[in-house]
């Protein structure tokens, strides 16, 4: 009985954590503190970009703005850098956090992953791929091994 109530109260902690939309962050160089967003010129196109046009979302399985109620979703490209869109339907399920850490859960057809690749655009905008291996788009300034975050949970 104590393990059913401990497990009941985890979900009821972690359901209220994800219930208040959230920006996402990175936190290592050269994209240290950009945020995740739609690109200005392609809104289908996620970005890492100033906080000032940053968007918030709801994580719970999918990843939800609640600025354009859009969803990020991972492509099927055929390299290791799969593209990242926002779409008006949740074809990505299997999101989740490791602390403040967005990952695909152990469960989604990825497995336990939590690398994104950022390749620079113009100004202040990376644009952001799902990585599974080490391979990079040639011909752009790319930053591999990045990971996303909720701002600090202190």
């Amino acid at each position: 009985m104590h393990h059913l109530l401990v497990a009941l109260f985890a979900a009821a902690v972690q359901g209220a954590a994800l219930a208040k939309p959230e920006q996402i962050r990175s936190d290592q160089d050269p994209v240290f503190h950009l945020y995740l967003q739609a690109y200005p010129k392609n809104t289908s196109m996620v970005v890492l970009g100033p906080a000032a046009t940053s968007e918030y979302f709801n994580i719970a399985g999918s990843i939800q703005s609640t600025n354009t109620s859009s969803y990020l979703n991972i492509g099927s490209d055929s390299t290791s850098y799969k593209t990242l869109t926002f779409d008006k339907t949740a074809t990505t399920t299997g999101w989740g956090l490791e602390g403040d850490t967005i990952i695909t859960t152990q469960t989604s057809s990825y497995g336990r992953q939590l690398n994104f690749l950022a390749c620079q655009l113009d100004g202040q905008y990376w644009q952001v791929y799902f990585q599974t291996g080490s391979s990079t788009p040639s011909g752009k300034t790319c930053s591999n091994y990045q990971s996303l975050h909720l701002p600090c949970l202190c």
